[in-house]
């Protein structure tokens, strides 16, 4: 399922690499994942199936939100496009 979210987040227009050809937000977004999931004791399935919750866990009022806002938001933005990856997949 990473793999597929990492292509969801390419085809939506994120960048792999920054113009120095470092990393830049796909991979941002992968370790916001890999965060709320060492966070919350997921696997990748278990946060899919609980996104919903989690987003609004991480957003500015959440109970989490002191980690969603670390690293320029990333971790928050990160569960938003899953979100959006997992909505697509059930419609698809």
């Amino acid at each position: 399922m990473q793999k597929e979210y990492k292509m969801f987040l390419i085809n939506a227009g994120f960048a792999v690499k920054t113009l120095q050809g470092k990393s830049s937000t796909v991979y941002d977004y992968l370790r916001g994942l890999k965060r709320v999931c060492r966070q919350e004791n997921l696997n990748i399935e278990g946060l899919a199936k609980n996104i919903d919750r989690l987003v609004i866990k991480y957003q500015p009022m959440g109970e989490h939100s002191n980690i969603g806002k670390q690293v320029s938001r990333s971790v928050r933005c990160s569960l938003v496009q899953f979100s959006k990856f997992i909505n697509e997949r059930k419609v698809a």
